[in-house]
């Protein structure tokens, strides 16, 4: 039987890595929408909360955790297709199969999409954390509070806790792109 360069070897190994690729992305997409859905709650109840007084509302702060949760959503969508390209590689029809370089090049665009979306969510929490910095910072020592916009509330935190979940889910489904990059690599060589 010959087979060409750019095709995942001998049907065995396609099958394995197939399954290993399925199940694979159903634990990154059941994570990461699990871990997306629960941010975007959180920052939904903190921009619609009149009380919250991170600067979440307008500006940059807005700007990059709307981009986070929109790139997290590409993300998603993104590791489901690899379900999809699992299936396919396990079709009984050969012409649904597709080659080691069209899966290598969906997971290395996977790869940029989960960096993007890593590289926000950090801007984010930083932003997020550095406004919780300086209204530490603002609340007089040892004196009294006379206004409540400058105690930290547990929506801040909460706050901080959905971009620490966005940077969770951006990280697992890089490192599970990474790890089928490297399982197709190394089929190739078998």
């Amino acid at each position: 039987m010959s087979i060409q360069s750019n095709s995942i070897a001998h049907s065995n190994t396609r099958e394995n890595f197939a399954n290993q690729m399925r199940l694979a992305s159903w634990i990154g997409f059941g994570f990461e929408l699990t871990l997306g859905i629960v941010s975007f709650i959180i920052l939904l109840v903190a921009v619609f909360d009149p009380n919250f007084n991170i600067n979440l509302k307008s500006g940059l702060g807005l700007v990059s955790v709307g981009s986070g949760l929109i790139v997290l959503g590409i993300s998603i969508y993104w590791i489901f297709s690899y379900i999809q390209i699992a299936q396919k590689l396990l079709s009984a029809n050969p012409s649904d199969h597709l080659s080691a370089e069209q899966v290598r090049n969906t997971l290395h665009i996977g790869i940029t999409i989960h960096f993007i979306g890593l590289l926000l969510t950090l801007l984010a929490a930083q932003i997020i954390v550095g406004s919780l910095v300086l209204k530490a910072l603002t609340i007089p020592s040892g004196g009294a509070i006379y206004q409540t916009n400058q105690l930290i509330e547990p929506l801040d935190i909460f706050v901080v806790q959905a971009s620490i979940l966005m940077i969770t889910a951006e990280s697992l489904g890089l490192f599970i792109t990474f790890w089928l990059l490297k399982q197709i690599n190394l089929t190739k060589k078998a």
